[in-house]
Order: structure tokens, then C-alpha cells, then sequence
């Protein structure tokens, strides 16, 4: 499967005059007036594919043929669409009303954003990138005027040169993630999916809230009111993965935070994961993240 890597080059972003912030940052705004006379994407693209960078579509309206992941996406207004690195996506043919869309979509890598460098920090700060689903939002007229407004202002931005350009577009993009954030705490508002997609999204909601308190299959089935058996299932048909392999996946983003972003020592963080022995979290660690935490560290 094609992983694309530059921002520039995807998909109806090669606008030569417009600059990627050394393939950080991009912005595109979608509708009769912004879409330069390309309106079909290169053929490449109706094949499922991956990308190394983030995307928000702030979506007034939209009515394009997409799959992310295993889920259909056709038609939206006053929504938010949020894709995380190395999800699948695939675009496919135009419908015949696709012409009405209107919206911006936000594309960047971690390394625009100061103090988080690395994808997993990114998604450990800003819950609502989760690493195996794609939320969709509906939002209030509020909300999405306020959001729109800050895209806006990046999509002005990074249409000029002037002097701290970047630093510009890296403060009102932090400003719009923190409203995001805000916005869909507690989900409010998410787009309601096919049954194991809901179930799916639910329980990564229920690992994020214990934060670094990571619980048993068991015991998030118990917080959800259905069997342990009923959630492997439904875990297993969105993501093609095991509900215990998405606990250890959250369990590993959190302990790469650490690492990364403090000075705790390797037996404190592992205390803090629920490890009683440190040579249990360094060999758990080395499995999951083919490397020892020593080494990520010093990395």
C-alpha cells in the first residue's frame, strides 16, 4: 500500500506559489471559487492509501465519495472529519453535486508543532486523533463559525510571506487544536457509525479517560454494560485488531510520552503503567516497540 510522506504533492495540494513550511504545514480551502479548475484526483488516489501526516477537514459541505478505514463517508455540513498518520483513506469518484462542497482541510506533520515532535505526543495531547478510528463530528453553527474562523486565518497566513510566517501559523494552529479539543470533549456530537464502529470508538474513549490507569478487556466491556466477548468481537471487525492489542497500543503511546517528554526514571514510569517489576516494562516495552526504553530515550 503507497505511503505518502509529502504534504505539497497530495492530492490536489500543488498549488507552486503556496509554501509547505519544509513539508510541515499545508491548507487547502474546497469550493467553486478555491478549486482552481481541478476538481478530479490523480488516479493514484482511488486506491486505498496512507500518509505520514495529520488532516482536519472542517467541512461546511461535503458530498465526495471517501472511505477512511472501513467506514463510507459521503455526505456532511457543520462537521469536523479528523484522520490520524497511517490510517487508510481512499477517495473515490466525484458525485455529480460534488461541486457545492465547501470547507477547508488541514494537513500537518508534528514537527510544526514546539514541544510535540513526534506523532504519538500529538495524539496523547489532542485525544480526539485516535490512533484507530476516525471521528467524525457534527458541530453547533457556534462552534463551527468559531473553527472556521481559525482556519481562515491560516488559510490567509499561509498565503503571504511576511516576517514569523511560521511562527504565525503555529500559534492559530494550536489555538484551532485546543478548540477541537474543547469541542469534543466527551464526544458530544460524533457522527453515529455502523454498530462495531460505535462500540469501537467507545471504548478507545474509555482508555483515554483512565488516562495511564490501563485496564483489563474486562473491565472497559464492564464500563461499556456488554460481554468481554461482544467487545473482542466488535473491536476486532473495525480494526482487524484484538481489544488487548489496542490497550497495549494506548499503553505504548503513553510510555513513549514519558520518555520522551520527561525526566522520570524508567522504574518510576513504569509504576506509574502498573508494572511491579521494571524488568516487566522493559521487556514489554522491547516487544511492542522493537527497541528498549533506554534506548527510545536517548533516541
Amino acid at each position: 500500500m503507497e505511503l505518502y510522506t509529502n504534504i505539497k504533492t497530495y492530492f490536489l495540494n500543488d498549488l507552486d506559489h503556496v509554501t509547505d513550511y519544509n513539508n510541515q504545514f499545508y491548507i487547502k480551502k474546497f469550493g467553486k471559487r478555491h478549486d482552481h479548475g481541478k476538481m478530479h484526483p490523480d488516479p493514484q488516489f482511488l486506491e486505498p492509501h496512507k500518509r505520514d501526516f495529520f488532516e482536519i477537514g472542517i467541512i461546511a459541505q461535503h458530498n465526495k465519495n471517501m472511505r477512511i478505514g472501513d467506514q463510507d463517508f459521503n455526505k456532511m455540513t457543520n462537521g469536523l472529519a479528523i484522520v490520524s498518520p497511517f490510517q487508510t483513506i481512499t477517495y473515490g469518484q466525484n458525485n455529480a453535486d460534488a461541486t457545492d462542497d465547501s470547507g477547508y482541510v488541514i494537513y500537518f506533520k508534528s514537527a510544526i508543532l514546539e514541544g510535540l515532535k513526534q506523532p504519538y505526543e500529538v495524539q496523547n495531547q489532542f485525544p480526539f486523533f485516535k490512533i484507530h478510528t476516525q471521528p467524525l463530528y457534527y458541530l453547533s453553527e457556534t462552534d463551527f463559525k468559531e473553527i472556521s474562523t481559525l482556519a481562515e486565518a491560516l488559510y490567509q497566513e499561509s498565503r503571504h510571506t511576511e516576517i514569523d510566517s511560521l511562527e504565525m501559523i503555529r500559534a492559530i494552529l494550536f489555538q484551532l487544536l485546543y478548540k477541537v479539543k474543547r469541542i469534543t470533549h466527551n464526544n458530544e456530537g460524533i457522527v453515529p457509525l455502523n454498530r462495531f464502529d460505535a462500540i469501537m470508538a467507545k471504548f478507545e474513549n474509555e482508555i483515554l479517560a483512565s488516562h495511564n490507569n490501563f485496564l483489563s478487556v474486562n473491565a472497559y466491556a464492564s464500563k461499556l454494560n456488554i460481554s468481554a466477548i461482544y467487545l473482542s468481537e466488535c473491536v476486532k471487525k473495525a480494526t482487524g485488531k484484538s481489544a488487548q492489542k489496542v490497550i497495549i497500543d494506548y499503553k505504548v503511546l503513553h510510555a513513549k510520552t514519558l520518555l520522551h517528554q520527561t525526566d522520570t526514571s524508567i522504574a518510576q514510569i513504569a509504576e506509574i503503567l502498573g508494572f511491579n517489576e521494571v524488568a516487566n516494562f522493559n521487556q514489554f516495552f522491547k516487544r511492542h516497540a522493537r527497541i528498549t526504553a533506554s534506548q527510545f530515550r536517548k533516541l
